[in-house]
């Protein structure tokens, strides 16, 4: 009943390479923050996503290839929520757990060049976590590793409520990301 910045997303990737078949594949778990994505999890086991996360990678692979296509995995598309720009812990430690979850993809599914696309929602502006530039921190990871790619949140229409955006602003993260995504690609910085 809800829906992401995949749709915008798609569309605008597709605009910008109208020659290219694409297909995406949007694993995603509401709530959730960069902890549950690690490969060691959160002490909220229900909530460890990476099993789940690398079996839904290999699923679609597959089910592009039983479709008749040769899938090639062009990238990862993540985005650093809320709870992550927001809580002091999550803030602190998101840019290191970032670099954890992609080693270890890239270990298990054997593509050690496997581009990410990093994004942020637009850190919370308060005392409590203001000490910690996790924009910052993501953008040094982003530059120790030419296959990561740090996307900062692109300008979003003004939201009624600080943390949690609103279908304007969706659309228009999912746009941005695609566009700066083909350019990137364009530039055969994948």
């Amino acid at each position: 009943e809800t829906f992401g910045p995949e749709l915008s997303f798609g569309r605008a990737l597709a605009a910008a390479t109208p020659r290219r078949s694409l297909a995406l594949a949007k694993f995603t778990h509401s709530g959730s923050q960069i902890i549950d994505w690690t490969p060691e999890g959160s002490v909220a086991k229900a909530r460890n996503l990476y099993p789940s996360f690398l079996a839904f990678v290999r699923e679609s692979l597959a089910a592009v290839e039983e479709a008749g296509s040769r899938p090639r995995l062009a990238g990862i598309v993540y985005h650093l929520g809320e709870n992550d720009m927001s809580f002091h812990p999550f803030r602190k430690e998101a840019a290191a757990r970032l670099g954890a979850t992609i080693d270890q993809l890239r270990k298990d599914l054997e593509l050690p060049e496997l581009a990410w696309y990093l994004s942020q929602q637009p850190p919370t502006d308060h005392e409590s976590v203001n000490g910690v530039d996790v924009v910052a921190d993501i953008a040094a990871l982003a530059a120790a590793d030419p296959f990561i790619h740090h996307l900062p949140t692109p300008e979003l229409p003004p939201q009624d409520r600080q943390l949690v955006l609103d279908t304007a602003a969706i659309v228009e993260l999912g746009r941005s990301l695609g566009e700066r995504v083909a350019e990137l690609d364009r530039a055969g910085r994948r």
